[in-house]
């Protein structure tokens, strides 16, 4: 196919659907980023979020196949097919967006669980205050264990650090 002889149009569609494989070729390399994240989502949530990763991988991957597609049917002058592709990639695209609004809102939703407003924590013993709870009832005051387990998905080891490992030794001299 000489390049030369496509009209103005044609060259201007081939070069979009070009930058369009580009830019979805950068999104994949990026979408590995978030594979990386998944031991930092709550387990509750980790099967969703890869679910939807993977579909989200496969989704790009046919877009680019697409791309490809599409552009080398325009240079053929074999309308037809880009006709169907582009209508896949309509559809499919849909779906894409879809599923990115959807895994979005599960994303902040977990981070609006974990992360709430300011947390009033007694500056002696770190116990911490239910929320709208009496700030004088000793029933409203929470360990911060509990507090933090019934909100995430975080579990507890318990060790001692060399500063009250020292005041532990000197208390049993």
């Amino acid at each position: 196919m000489d390049w030369q002889a496509l009209d103005w149009h044609t060259r201007i569609a081939v070069f979009f659907i070009v930058c369009g494989a580009v830019i979805i070729g950068i999104s994949i390399v990026h979408l590995r980023g978030l594979f990386k994240a998944i031991p930092f989502i709550a387990e509750r949530s980790q099967g969703y979020v890869l679910r939807s990763l993977k579909i989200n991988r496969f989704l790009m991957f046919f877009f680019l196949a697409g791309y490809v597609v599409v552009a080398m049917s325009v240079l053929l002058g074999k309308a037809s097919i880009s006709i169907f592709w582009v209508s896949l990639i309509f559809l499919f695209g849909a779906v894409f967006v879809l599923l990115g609004i959807a895994l979005h809102a599960r994303m902040i939703s977990e981070i609006q669980q974990t992360i709430q407003g300011l947390v009033p924590i007694c500056m002696e013993c770190k116990k911490i205050r239910t929320k709208g709870a009496d700030s004088s009832a000793q029933e409203s005051w929470k360990e911060i264990e509990f507090y933090i387990s019934q909100r995430t998905d975080a579990k507890f080891s318990h060790g001692i650090c060399p500063r009250c490992l020292d005041k532990v030794r000197q208390r049993r001299k």
